[in-house]
This record gives C-alpha cells, structure tokens and sequence, in this order.
C-alpha cells in the first residue's frame, strides 16, 4: 500500500514536471537563445574594437550636442548642429572642410575667428540657411530691411497671398488666419526687396525660421508632431478644439504672426554687428552631396576637415525639415523631395537602396545576430546599414583625396537595433583605415540614451551607447 501510493504520487509529479517542462521549453530556448546572441554579441564587438586607441573626452560633451541659441546661429534652429567651438578644442587649423556643414555652424565660427571654411550640404534649406548668416549687409540694405519692418502691419493686409505649395498638408500645418497672414507676409517679401537679393534673403530667412513657432506643428523625432495632441504615456491624446489654439496663438492670430516675424527679424539685424569683425567673405557653402566632394571642390590645402554625418538611426531629415523645404520653394513637387532623398546618405529608409553597397568588416557578424521578429529588421535596418556605411566609406574616400594631408574629424553617435549595438565610431575608424588613413582614434564624448526596448535588451553593453570623435590621420 505504502509503495504503491509512493509510485503513484511519483508518478503523478513526473507528469506534471513535464507538463510544466513542455510549457516553459520555449521560453527555456528563448532565454538559451538570448544568452547565445548575447555572448557573441559581446565576442564580435570586442574583436572588432581591438585596433583602435580610445580616449575619454567628456569636456567634449556640450559642443558634440549643442544648443545653437548664439549670435546669428539662432537665426534658423538646427537641433543637429554641433558647437563651433569644436574648431578651438579639436585644434582644427586655418583652413577648414565641413561636407555636412548643415546651416553653418562650423563656418560661422570660422568666420568668428578669422579663418576659412568650404561647407557642402545637401539640404537645400541648410545651403541657404548658411548663406545668409556668412553674406554681410550694406548700410543700405540694413536700412531698407528697417524699414520694411516698420511696415510689417500694413504688409500683412494689403499683399496678395503668395500661392500655395503643392504640399498635401500645407493647410494641417498652420490655422487659417496664421496661414493667410504669412502667403501675404511671403508675397511683400518679393515685392519689396526690389530684385535686391541679399535684402530678399535675409527677410526670407526670418520668415523661414518662424513657420515653426507659428505653426500648428514641431519638429520631433523622425518627422513632425501636431500641436493639437498631447503627449500621454505611451500615446497622444487630443486637445480641446479652439482652447489649444487661443492658448498657443491668442485671440488675434495674424497679430501673432506679425509679432512673430517683426521680433525675428529685430533679433537678426542687432546681430548683424557680428559681421564687423572676422573673415566672413571667405567662407565658400556648396550645395550637393558629400558623396561627390572631389566634383565640388577638388584638391585643396585643408588643415582639417571636421563633419557629423546623419547617424544611422532612420530619422529621414528631409521630413522633418518639409514644411521649410515646400513653404520656402526648395522643392515644389514631389518627385524634387524623392531625388534630394535619395541623394543623401543611407541613413533613413526613404534613401535609395538599389545603390549597391559592399558592407564594412564587421558588419555583417552583427547584422546575422539581429532578431529577425524585431519591427526594425521588418523595415529593411539591415540594407541602411549596409548602405550607411559603404556610403560613409565613399566620402571618407573623397575626403582623403581632396586634403590627403589633413586630419579627419568625425562625430557619430552609435546605435541599436533589433538587441544589437551597432559600433559606428568603431565601424567608421575601420573603414576610415580602408579608405586610405593611416591611424584611427576613438575619442568618447558623451553617454548617449536607446529605445528603452533596446536599453532593456542590451544590458551590460552602456559603455558602447556613446557619441564619439572618430580622429583619422
């Protein structure tokens, strides 16, 4: 009796241990999977980074992640700008190469400081942005822009709209009386300039850098939000119709809007006294790719060349920036908007992927430990990648040729995808050795944050959530 309940009990545990056993196989294989990735995630990044010499630089951290609210740097915001005291710390010479020069932070510090400075860009609102801070004003043309100030109220009732782009949501992004007030606003521009170029700019590009704090709309993130949701955790709620916009705008919208640009276009002329000193007539912006620098500006005698090209995380800044791009005329179809996205670098998933791209060493070994089931291998991160980086390796290339004796300074950020770190300050020093550099430094500036997901994933890996200066000699 005593064994045989003994057997029965026994048995009965066994059943029931395999039952669980079955239940839990699959997370069992999960975790052994995960512990397998995990550890030749960590095998493959180690080898990978063995090369190279790395140097801790956290002074470094405020100028690589810059907030350009300086002297003629605000007159149009570009969150991705970086400090032109880069130029002091980094020790980069007389005579300075940015190919992703942006709106020119670098070559207004340049300009600052009595050197010279070539900056490319492929973002045709960046190219103009540049332009204006580094073309100095007559008297005249300073007075003629005074005056057109003084007369910014009757301007905003008396001028024709200016027409509408052919943007699909041109009338989303501002209210009515706000969007009517600026077509007028745009339309006295070109009248009043009088065919004067360098006045017409100038008032452009203060009306340019106001659309956003008008509008019904901010930059964040891959593209832009509506103000007419509220931020919730983990969703967007809806504001009350007709409080958000009187909270925002007040009650006389068009009364916003002149203020608006009247005190933008204030704070732009009291800076124009920073062009009193330095050598402001000697920076040269370009427009065109990076990919094509020996095409722009051939061989020269740089001293340095220092750039941040856009990280490898799929922001497509082209949508961000769409709003400036068609309200300014930069684009008026969208086939315009298509080519100048697939011009520019692989770094989002709108750029073109029919380009071929032969991988950087390394790179494949961590695309292979990607979790295929992640949203982000669904969109096709393996093919930016291998985009991203061969392209990189092509303006590193250029950038050897036209100054093959100048240091190269790169700021990357790295990233994550599908539970792998992709290393770009190590894969960028790597194929800056194949592209012709002799020795590769790995400077450390800052911490940089992940998707919490992927923060969660990858614990134990922070030391290589990172911003970088990649030093090519």
């Amino acid at each position: 009796m005593y064994i045989g309940t003994h057997t029965t009990l026994r048995n009965s545990i066994t059943r029931m241990a395999i039952s669980q056993l079955r239940q839990e196989l699959p997370e069992y294989r999960v975790g052994q999977n995960q512990h397998r990735r995990i550890t030749n995630l960590s095998r493959t990044l180690d080898l990978l980074a063995r090369d190279f010499r790395y140097v801790q630089r956290h002074d470094l951290a405020p100028f690589v992640h810059w907030n350009p609210d300086a002297p003629i740097h605000r007159w149009f915001r570009y969150r991705e700008a970086y400090s032109p005291d880069l130029i002091d710390r980094l020790r980069l010479g007389q005579r300075i190469l940015d190919p992703f020069c942006g709106c020119g932070s670098i070559m207004v510090g340049a300009a600052q400081r009595g050197r010279r400075s070539i900056g490319i860009d492929v973002n045709p609102v960046a190219v103009f942005a540049a332009k204006v801070k580094l073309s100095p004003l007559s008297p005249k043309q300073t007075a003629m822009i005074q005056l057109y100030m003084e007369n910014i109220e009757q301007f905003g009732k008396t001028s024709s709209r200016w027409p509408m782009p052919a943007l699909s949501i041109a009338e989303k992004v501002f209210e009515p009386k706000i969007l009517a007030t600026l077509q007028k606003l745009r339309r006295s521009i070109e009248e009043f300039s009088n065919e004067d170029q360098a006045v017409r700019n100038f008032l452009l590009l203060g009306w340019l850098g106001i659309l956003e704090a008008v509008g019904s709309y901010f930059k964040e993130g891959n593209g832009i939000k509506y103000r007419n949701k509220k931020r919730q955790k983990g969703t967007y709620e809806d504001r009350p119709e007709g409080k958000w916009q009187l909270d925002r705008f007040g009650a006389d919208q068009r009364r916003f809007v002149l203020n608006a640009y009247r005190n933008q276009l204030s704070l732009m002329l009291s800076e124009t006294t920073q062009w009193d000193i330095g050598t402001w007539r000697k920076q040269t912006v370009l427009a065109g790719s990076a990919m094509n620098l020996d095409r722009l500006c051939g061989r020269n005698s740089f001293d340095s060349i220092v750039f941040s090209p856009p990280y490898a995380n799929r922001f497509d800044y082209f949508e961000s920036f769409k709003v400036e791009l068609w309200f300014g005329g930069f684009v008026s179809t969208y086939e315009e908007l298509n080519n100048l996205r697939k011009t520019s670098l692989r770094s989002h998933l709108a750029a073109d992927y029919c380009q071929p791209a032969v991988a950087a060493d390394g790179l494949e070994d961590l695309i292979d430990l990607m979790d295929r089931d992640a949203s982000s291998w669904r969109m096709g991160v393996a093919d930016l990648l291998r985009g991203y980086f061969h392209d990189l390796r092509e303006v590193l290339t250029k950038c050897r040729y036209v100054a093959p004796n100048a240091r190269c300074n790169v700021v990357v950020g790295n990233s994550a995808f599908a539970g792998v770190i992709i290393p770009s300050d190590v894969l960028t020093a790597s194929i800056g050795i194949q592209a012709g550099y002799k020795k590769a430094t790995i400077v450390e500036a800052r911490h940089l944050t992940v998707a919490p997901q992927q923060r969660a994933m990858l614990k134990g890996f922070e030391r290589y959530m990172r911003e970088s200066v990649v030093v090519l000699e």
